[in-house]
């Protein structure tokens, strides 16, 4: 039975890399508990697959059991991991902080196939291109009312609508601040993608970021369940420029 489920996750992980729009529209994938900020890039994480369910996980025994299939059924491959950047971190830019510099991956080298951050629920995510197929993702948690001051409670007090919006204003600054400790040392990026779930969360879709790796690049795609059934797209990339009023997902 563990020998099946094994070789069914390997089918799946192996169509995903050869058919992510296919795949995807079939399979609901969730990208579960990662690592913090400041462990290594690339990590090796479970994989299993049943039915038309999907779990990546850093356990295999969390990947399969919430799958309910046998642990040896979660096979285990490398991949890039960009995890969440929590509401609970300290506001900076040192090592572990909420706004250090972005991880920046080398796709020249190595054999990741997979990049991947935990599922969204009102966060928001930045795909960065900086050339000669270096790329970067962020993921930030959007804040809790009670960590903004005074002015910004008074203005989401007026409603859902207006927090929600009020809350993606604030991550997108976050995001340049980011970027901005992240330029010091790299060359400006050449192309973003971004995706903010917040009112997406609101109507109690998921959200889930994945990236595909084509030889030297990096095509990403964003998966969300709505209605119960999984909504697909291969993301755009949009041209960086000085001044950014982003253009979002």
């Amino acid at each position: 039975m563990a020998e099946e489920d094994a070789q069914y996750s390997k089918k799946v992980y192996d169509g995903l890399l050869q058919n992510p729009l296919s795949v995807l529209k079939q399979a609901s994938i969730e990208v579960n508990s990662l690592d913090p900020a400041g462990s290594p890039m690339v990590r090796t994480l479970a994989f299993a697959a049943a039915g038309t369910n999907i779990v990546i996980d850093k356990s295999p025994m969390i990947a399969s059991g919430m799958l309910k299939i046998e642990i040896d059924g979660a096979i285990e491959r490398p991949m890039i991991v960009s995890p969440m950047r929590g509401h609970g971190l300290p506001v900076g830019n040192g090592v572990g902080d909420r706004h250090q510099a972005a991880e920046v991956f080398d796709a020249t080298v190595g054999e990741e196939q997979l990049w991947v951050t935990e599922l969204q629920t009102g966060c928001t995510t930045l795909m960065l291109d900086w050339g000669r197929s270096r790329y970067s993702l962020v993921h930030l948690q959007p804040s809790e009312d009670a960590q903004f001051n005074r002015a910004s409670q008074a203005i989401m007090w007026v409603g859902n609508k207006t927090t929600y919006a009020y809350k993606n204003t604030w991550l997108k600054q976050e995001m340049t601040t980011v970027v901005n400790n992240t330029t010091t040392t790299k060359s400006t990026p050449q192309r973003y993608i971004m995706v903010q779930s917040m009112f997406e969360s609101s109507r109690k879709h998921s959200t889930q970021v994945i990236g595909i790796r084509r030889k030297t690049e990096f095509d990403f795609y964003r998966q969300r369940r709505v209605d119960n059934k999984n909504v697909v797209e291969k993301l755009t990339w949009s041209t960086w420029r000085s001044y950014l009023p982003y253009f979002s997902y």
